[in-house]
């Protein structure tokens, strides 16, 4: 009898969601929590669900006590186990840690952590695979003696650094393990190199961009693309956007779309923040104002009745005030379209922060996907690293089936202001209740409370004045109740 209707379930159900939001949070985000200890400087994390001693989230990360010495540490992401030391040597320092999750084919590699050090002189870059006899011994990337520096990778094996002034690119094929030919992608006044971030195998097609930089040219800083073709390999570089001067560029993580990058401009004599759907081509510069680089980070969400990824996701970036920095994150269903007044400053505001991530988190059954918003914070005259999260029902909860005699729809879905709520029922009802909840379970408004006649009715919401997102319809009378997903977008 799915769709008959218990009162005290249905209390309850509503209690134990929303009871989840109300603890330990501090609005849509939760209170900021040390992950490291403040009397060491620690630096670059990178939290991600690997299978190494178990499968687990875990964080790799740099930690320093003095200037001579860096080492990598890892440790479970969400125990409270204390940190344990991977790669450290006196006088050397390791840093900027990469993980790369393997695509297990003909060798048992798990995962692939590639690391920069100054091991042998030169800073370069180093790798360590890890399989079922553990970590493999150190391998250089590539046997030049330039310096290399700014490393990135992503689970598809593709690796971009910066050597000297040229944008790098390398293949591995995480299914055998070998790697391709370097490749040079450009020179001469490159910085930011970036790719995209999927979260799961991710097929671009002929000619989708991989790989984006930041080239000066002109007194200019041009933001620079450049695909490969499976038929004719690179493609010519191709000039996205320009400006007198653009920093931070980056591409998105998350599970939706994986073509959206990021980036600080400077254009008279303002900061903004810009995005841009490289599948859709779509550009937004932010509506707000910035005294200073923002160093924006961007985590794509997808829902499939969306038609622009942008509006799905988490914004991130840190804000300068006077003295002060704060990370600044918006909700999961805002994207990139929200208004400075919509940001939650999640940071202590008395220390300086830099470097804002977003990773995937955890998932907990029936529907709760987790996100973990980390930065570096300034404690004690030392870099400590610290996270807030936050979760959505990202499945919902379940739509209730229309039972003989009573059918609710809904159009137009998705809608920007206003919906209508259509309800044909061949029974009378002594008292019905139409109204609209958000996914925490919390009532937004009461559309109907009172009799229902048999028949056609007509009922509408104007959702103008609520933040965009997923939003629930309820149809509850006698011994029912129907439920309906709407999506709210702006």
């Amino acid at each position: 009898m799915k769709n008959l209707f218990k009162s005290m379930a249905f209390a309850a159900l509503i209690f134990l969601i929303t009871s989840k939001a109300m603890v330990g949070q501090k609005g849509y985000w939760s209170s900021p929590v040390s992950i490291t200890d403040s009397i060491s400087d620690n630096r670059n994390a990178v939290i991600k669900l690997i299978n190494f001693t178990q499968s687990d989230f875990y964080i790799f990360w740099e930690k320093s006590t003095d200037t001579l010495s860096t080492s990598i540490c890892y440790k479970r992401f969400y125990s409270n186990d204390a940190p344990e030391i991977l790669l450290a040597e006196t006088g050397v320092h390791y840093t900027n840690p990469q993980l790369m999750v393997a695509n297990n084919g003909t060798h048992d590699t798990t995962f692939y952590l590639f690391y920069e050090s100054d091991a042998t002189g030169n800073q370069k870059i180093y790798f360590r695979a890890y399989g079922s006899d553990g970590f493999t011994e150190p391998h250089e990337l590539t046997s030049t003696t330039q310096t290399q520096t700014d490393l990135l990778c992503n689970d598809n094996g593709r690796i971009v650094w910066m050597e000297q002034d040229r944008v790098m690119h390398v293949m591995i094929n995480t299914i055998d393990g070998t790697f391709d030919t370097p490749v040079v992608l450009d020179s001469a006044n490159c910085s930011f190199p970036s790719i995209p971030q999927p979260e799961a195998d991710w097929s671009w097609g002929f000619g989708f961009p991989v790989v984006a930089w930041i080239k000066e040219v002109n007194n200019s800083s041009t933001i620079v693309i450049r695909s490969y073709d499976n038929e004719q390999g690179w493609l010519d570089p191709l000039i996205l956007y320009s400006a007198p001067q653009c920093l931070n560029l980056s591409f998105c993580n998350g599970f939706g779309s994986n073509s959206i990058l990021t980036w600080d401009y400077f254009n008279d004599t303002i900061w903004r923040i810009a995005t841009y759907d490289l599948e859709q081509s779509l550009f937004y510069p932010s509506a707000f104002e910035l005294s200073a680089p923002a160093q924006p980070k961007f985590y794509s969400g997808f829902f499939f009745v969306k038609s622009r990824y942008m509006e799905v996701g988490i914004s991130s970036f840190v804000y300068h005030n006077m003295d002060t920095a704060q990370i600044y994150s918006s909700p999961f269903y805002y994207g990139a379209y929200t208004t400075l007044k919509s940001y939650e400053h999640i940071s202590m505001p008395e220390n300086i922060v830099t470097n804002p991530q977003i990773s995937t988190g955890k998932f907990e059954t029936p529907c709760n996907y987790y996100f973990i918003n980390s930065w570096e914070e300034k404690v004690n005259n030392h870099w400590q690293l610290k996270y807030a999260s936050a979760f959505e029902c990202l499945s919902g909860i379940e739509e209730q089936e229309d039972i003989n005699g009573l059918n609710v729809s809904i159009s137009p879905n998705p809608f920007s202001e206003e919906t209508r709520i259509f309800l044909n029922t061949q029974d009378a009802f002594n008292r019905a209740v139409i109204s609209i909840h958000n996914t925490m379970g919390g009532l937004v408004e009461t559309l109907y409370d009172g009799p229902i006649k048999a028949g056609q009715h007509e009922f509408s919401w104007n959702g103008k004045q609520q933040p965009p997102g997923l939003y629930l319809v309820t149809y509850q009378g006698k011994n029912v109740l129907i439920t309906k997903k709407i999506i709210l977008t702006k």
